[in-house]
């Protein structure tokens, strides 16, 4: 099949449904063996919420893989580590200790932010921004801690919270995760591994088929819903998709938050454009 960018069908579906949202669609999406692709705003810088846990979750296992840290290291929950917001170690005691792996693991699947804060204080955020220029992702920045009380961020990025990035740098992220490229095969594995035991489903893979899997990360605050990740089919089909809503009308902390049902439907379109046959097949 010759490879088809940016199908107008798919492109008038996706106007549709940010019309509908309310809010402002960024997104990128590729079929993985290269066939289909769609861009919509995909270089437009983003606020990434806790989709930033990503780029942290990747620089930390490339420090692993080259010797400057062990996953097997032990880290404490400290008395004032508790962040607010998502996660479970904010209900914990201080004194409890897991590893390195561990906390990054619930950074990911339950969003944890006391333990992606306590990865920071592993492995610092200047480093995770040098590994983001290291892999050719120049506008994905992470500012400061989750939560963080510290001193105020630069001014022109204080918009972003917690960090930035544009669909376009975060598809490259999940390419190179599929492909193999981001340090080793074994790498990429293991961060699939734990992208694919993601806990929070509302977003992209909410209204696909059961029988599809769904490697990805999601963020939200306030205004701003996204999802990013991999899709695979049980035909072997791959797709990554990076999609960000901002600028929501309102702020809505559930599943039928108008930004996550976007999210929802920009999966769907986009599968059903990209594998129209195996969506029918899971259908039929």
């Amino acid at each position: 099949m010759a490879a088809i960018r940016n199908d107008p069908t798919l492109l008038e579906t996706v106007q549709r449904i940010e019309r509908t949202s309310g809010g402002r669609l960024s997104i990128a999406a590729c079929d993985l063996d290269y066939r289909r692709s769609f861009e919509r705003h995909a270089d437009r810088k983003c606020a990434t919420a806790s989709v930033i846990k990503l780029p942290i979750l990747l620089h930390t296992l490339l420090m692993a893989e080259r010797g400057a840290l062990s996953l097997d290291e032990r880290v404490t929950l400290e008395a004032g580590d508790a962040a607010p917001g998502s996660g479970v170690l904010k209900d914990l005691s201080p004194g409890v200790t897991m590893s390195l792996r561990d906390a990054c693991v619930l950074m990911i699947v339950v969003s944890d932010n006391t333990a992606t804060n306590l990865v920071l204080d592993r492995v610092g955020i200047d480093a995770v921004n040098k590994t983001m220029d290291e892999l050719r992702c120049p506008n994905t920045r992470l500012f400061r801690k989750v939560f963080s009380s510290g001193p105020p961020i630069n001014p022109a990025n204080a918009r972003y919270g917690l960090g930035v990035t544009t669909p376009r740098e975060t598809l490259r992220l999940l390419r190179g995760l599929y492909q193999g490229r981001i340090g080793s095969p074994s790498l990429c594995a293991e961060a699939l591994a734990i992208l694919k035991r993601q806990h929070y489903r509302d977003g992209l893979p909410r209204f696909l088929p059961e029988s599809w899997t769904f490697a990805g990360k999601g963020g939200a605050v306030d205004h701003v819903r996204n999802d990013v990740g991999i899709v695979c089919t049980p035909g072997g089909g791959a797709i990554a998709i990076a999609a960000f809503c901002s600028a929501l009308p309102r702020s809505q902390w559930t599943p039928e938050n108008p930004g996550l049902i976007a999210l929802a439907e920009v999966g769907r379109a986009v599968a059903r454009r990209f594998r129209p046959d195996e969506v029918e097949a899971e259908s039929s």
